[in-house]
């Protein structure tokens, strides 16, 4: 038991690196500033529960980031970038993690691994919660509603084309990031069910 909790915990730093090295080769920037901020708000959330206790369960767990990987400006101290894990994505990856060390030790064909591959993509996408100082967020965003708004204002697209069609789905996020994370658990999902009975064969 203390062993798989070890390897899964090992996994979940290495998805961790990969999405920080991602935004930090995308912006050509390291960062410099880890701020954890998973006690910061206790109280309050603990007062606003007594209040409204969905409107408490939706910002504890979804609202609010209790870990923040960021590049801040040196001389200005101002945010370039930051990238945002809320209790929902932690959660989600630490799930990630976990299936990722049970599959290691089954015998699953080539083609299968490069589903697990992509459906785990998948599925850290669905996660994504940045803010970009170059971009358009002034909060942290889902990393999609980022990219499209930055075809938006783009000199080199169409922009009134992205800006039809972020105007039709931008409304229909939440359903896009819940259809995507359930559609990749399922791919790992039936992966996973088709090892186990191939094994028992």
């Amino acid at each position: 038991m203390f062993k798989t909790l070890i390897s899964t915990l090992l996994i979940l730093i290495f998805i961790l690196f990969i999405e920080v090295f991602s935004i930090s080769l995308f912006t050509l920037s390291m960062p410099n500033q880890l701020v954890i901020t998973v006690f910061d708000n206790f109280s309050f959330y603990m007062s606003l529960f007594n209040v409204n206790p969905v409107m408490a369960i939706e910002q504890a767990l979804i609202k609010n980031p209790i870990l923040i990987v960021q590049r801040l400006d040196e001389l200005q101290m101002s945010q370039v970038w930051g990238l945002y894990f809320m209790p929902i994505n932690i959660v989600t990856l630490f799930l990630l993690s976990l299936y990722l060390n049970s599959v290691k030790k089954m015998n699953i064909n080539p083609s299968g691994w490069i589903w697990i591959f992509i459906a785990s993509f998948i599925l850290m996408a669905s996660m994504f919660y940045l803010r970009i100082q170059t971009c358009c967020t002034s909060d942290p965003t889902w990393v999609l509603d980022i990219w499209l708004f930055s075809q938006v204002s783009s000199p080199l697209v169409d922009t009134a084309l992205w800006q039809k069609i972020y105007i039709q789905i931008s409304d229909h996020f939440t359903l896009i990031q819940f259809s995507l994370t359930f559609s990749s658990a399922a791919i790992l999902f039936r992966i996973y069910i088709s090892s186990l009975q191939n094994k028992n064969k």
